[in-house]
C-alpha cells in the first residue's frame, strides 16, 4: 500500500515536478498552499493546473497562509518566471481549491491517519507551525517530515540562508522544537545532488510527451537563472527531496544533529548544525545523495505519458 503524504508548497517550477513525483510515488492525500515563491494567486492556480495536466484532479488543494508568521519577505520571480511556470501561459484551471484551511486540513488528515501521514514540506514551514501551535498532538500523529530548507554553508538568499528557511525563520524554529520526525534536505545537497545539466535537459526534451513538455515548459526560467548562479543546469530541491523520501536507500549519507535557526538581523534565516553536542539531537541531515537514481526515476515517470 503506498504511503500517505501531504505535500506543503509555494507552488512554481521544480515544486510542480515535485507534485508530479508525489502522485505517482506515494497517495497523495491533499496540496497545502503557503507563502514563498511567487504571488500567492499564482502559486494557487499553479498547484490546481498542474493536479489537472498530471489527470490528478481528485487531489485537493487546501489554501493556507499567504504570509510569514512575522516579517514580509520578497518573492523570487527572476528564479521561476514572473508566474511561477517559467513563463509558460497557462490555461485557466477548471478545479477549484478546498474550502477547508490548510492548517484544518493538516490537523484533520493527521487525526484521520495517525502513525500514517508523512509531510513532505518542500516550502517555508508556515502551514505546519501554525497546525502545531492549533494541535500539539500532531507531532506523535505525523508520522515522518520531510523538509527541504537550510544550508550549511552557502545560503541562495542572503550569504548564508536558504529560501525557505529565509522566508519564515520563526516558523522553521517552530518545527524543529516541536518533536517531529524530521529529516532535512539542506540547499548544498540538492545543488550537488539535484542538478540535471544539458545532457538530461536534452534527452527530456527529446522524450516529446505530455510530461515532459510540461517538465521544460515550467522549468525554463529556472534553468537560465541556475546556469547563471555557476550551475551546470536546472537545480531541483523539491523533487530531490521528494525522492529520497520514497526511496531511502538513494540516501547515501546522513546524521543526526542539533540543529537551530536564527532568527536575527543578517543572519536572519540561518541554518545553525551543532556537530559535536550528543543527546540533544533534533532532526537527520541529508548529507549525500544518489544522483543517478533520481534522475532515473524522473526520466521513468516523464516517459510514462
Amino acid at each position: 500500500m503506498a504511503r500517505k503524504v501531504i505535500v506543503d508548497s509555494d507552488t512554481a517550477s521544480d515544486d510542480t515536478i515535485a507534485i508530479l513525483l508525489a502522485s505517482r510515488l506515494f497517495d497523495l492525500l491533499g496540496v497545502t498552499i503557503v507563502a514563498g515563491n511567487v504571488k500567492y494567486d499564482h502559486q494557487v492556480r499553479n498547484a490546481l493546473y498542474t493536479l489537472e495536466y498530471i489527470g490528478k484532479e481528485d487531489v485537493p488543494v487546501y489554501l493556507g497562509q499567504d504570509r510569514p508568521i512575522l516579517n514580509k519577505w520578497r518573492t523570487v520571480e527572476e528564479v521561476h518566471g514572473e508566474n511561477g511556470m517559467g513563463g509558460w501561459k497557462i490555461p485557466e484551471p477548471k478545479k477549484r481549491p478546498e474550502k477547508e484551511k490548510a492548517v484544518d486540513a493538516i490537523v484533520r488528515l493527521s487525526r484521520e491517519n495517525q502513525g500514517e501521514l508523512e509531510m513532505l514540506a518542500i516550502s517555508p514551514l508556515t502551514n505546519l507551525a501554525l497546525a502545531y501551535l492549533r494541535e500539539p498532538s500532531i507531532v506523535k500523529w505525523i508520522k515522518k517530515v520531510w523538509i527541504m530548507g537550510g544550508a550549511f554553508t552557502r545560503g541562495n538568499t542572503t550569504p548564508i540562508a536558504e529560501f525557505n528557511f529565509w522566508v519564515d525563520p520563526e516558523a522553521a524554529k517552530i518545527v524543529l522544537d516541536a518533536g517531529f520526525d524530521i529529516t532535512i534536505v539542506p540547499w548544498e545537497t540538492t545543488e550537488e545532488y539535484g542538478t540535471l545539466d544539458t545532457s538530461h535537459w536534452s534527452r527530456i526534451k527529446s522524450m516529446n510527451t505530455k510530461l515532459s513538455e510540461f517538465f521544460v515548459n515550467v522549468n525554463k526560467t529556472l534553468l537560465e537563472f541556475s546556469m547563471k548562479q555557476g550551475n551546470k543546469g536546472s537545480v531541483h530541491p523539491d523533487s530531490l527531496t521528494t525522492y529520497l523520501a520514497y526511496d531511502s536507500s538513494a540516501i547515501l549519507e546522513e546524521r543526526k544533529f542539533k540543529v537551530d535557526v536564527e532568527l536575527c538581523s543578517i543572519s536572519r534565516g540561518a541554518m545553525l548544525v551543532d556537530w559535536y553536542t550528543k543527546g540533544r539531537e533534533n532532526a537527520s541531515v541529508v548529507l549525500k545523495a544518489d544522483s543517478k537514481k533520481f534522475y532515473n526515476e524522473l526520466i521513468s515517470i516523464l516517459s510514462s505519458f
